[in-house]
């Protein structure tokens, strides 16, 4: 491990209390590293200040918007008041594991020319059963293949990086926000090579009130990045495979209850792909994909070690 090494956990938060204390114990839960934490209170109605009120939490500063920047801009806020080596972002109903940062810090110190590290996390419901489990690809393939998919797993909440470069890349672009990790990313690897962690270090909290869960919007941001990308300094480009991403966001848009929205995609996902799901099809999948732990996993994936801890939280 880098030794020594400071962690500032930047924290970006809008009306969610009882999810922001659970994440926040998760943060301050890691081991062996010494962490401060900036929340940035979104401009939302229920102040994070008042749902840490009582608990005494050194090292714990909360910012607050009284109006509503967008979740960039949260994070840019944070960002600016990081005076430690190193800034790791987590969105306010994620979890991790103890040993996130250190395994993280180790995996740097053994990669000198890398500036950030990604790890290993698991889609859970609100029972913290995983839905999906999402490993980090080899430093060469994450690099290659974020400019077809976010290849960093864990949203915006799976990344530890150098504050300088986090900085340099000039941090989260403000006009979008349920891509900015992804073009935060891409940005990252544009500059250094990663260090993954080829562990299951982070549970990315799936919900109807995920950012994600808008198809459209996503659609629109993914035209951004096609033309903020289409021609990095480093000789790649974004290009987004139009007919699986029409598909995903055809599936997205039934999971939601808009049908509508589900034929609109799925038909413009036709000229694009042979086997394109109908709705029956689609609504059928739905307790398979969503509802039911797939048939197999890695046989390294230890969830009771730090998930149980969490186990009915939110009841």
């Amino acid at each position: 491990m880098r030794s020594g090494a400071v962690v500032t956990v930047v924290i970006p938060t809008h009306n969610r209390p009882q999810l922001l204390r659970r994440t926040l114990d998760s943060v301050l839960n890691q081991e062996d590293v010494p962490v401060e934490v900036v929340i940035v209170d979104d401009g939302g109605a229920a102040r994070a200040s008042d749902a840490l009120d009582g608990q005494g939490l050194q090292h714990v500063r909360v910012i607050r918007h009284e109006r509503s920047k967008g979740v960039s801009a949260a994070r840019n806020a944070g960002l600016a008041t990081v005076g430690t080596p190193w800034v790791a972002f987590v969105d306010d109903d994620d979890l991790w594991a103890p040993r996130k940062l250190a395994a993280q810090l180790d995996a740097l110190a053994a990669t000198p020319a890398a500036r950030w590290s990604c790890v290993d996390a698991a889609h859970v419901d609100a029972d913290l059963r995983v839905l999906l489990y999402n490993r980090v690809s080899s430093p060469e393939d994450v690099h290659t293949n974020l400019t077809r998919g976010n290849a960093v797993p864990g949203g915006g909440s799976g990344v530890l990086v150098d504050s300088e470069l986090a900085r340099e890349v000039g941090g989260f672009d403000e006009d979008i926000s349920i891509l900015a990790d992804w073009d935060f990313n891409l940005r990252l690897s544009s500059r250094s090579p990663v260090a993954p962690v080829r562990e299951l270090l982070v549970a990315y909290f799936v919900h109807i009130d995920s950012m994600y869960h808008n198809p459209t919007g996503v659609l629109r941001e993914l035209r951004y990045l096609e033309r903020k990308h289409s021609a990095m300094p480093d000789g790649r480009s974004f290009h987004f495979e139009r007919g699986p991403w029409y598909t995903n966001l055809g599936i997205m848009s039934h999971r939601t209850g808009d049908n509508r929205g589900a034929v609109a995609f799925l038909a413009r996902a036709v000229p694009y792909t042979a086997t394109v799901p109908t709705l029956r099809e689609m609504h059928a999948s739905l307790p398979r994909v969503f509802r039911r732990r797939p048939p197999s996993w890695p046989a390294d994936v230890k969830l009771t070690s730090w998930l149980q801890r969490y186990a009915g939280s939110l009841s």
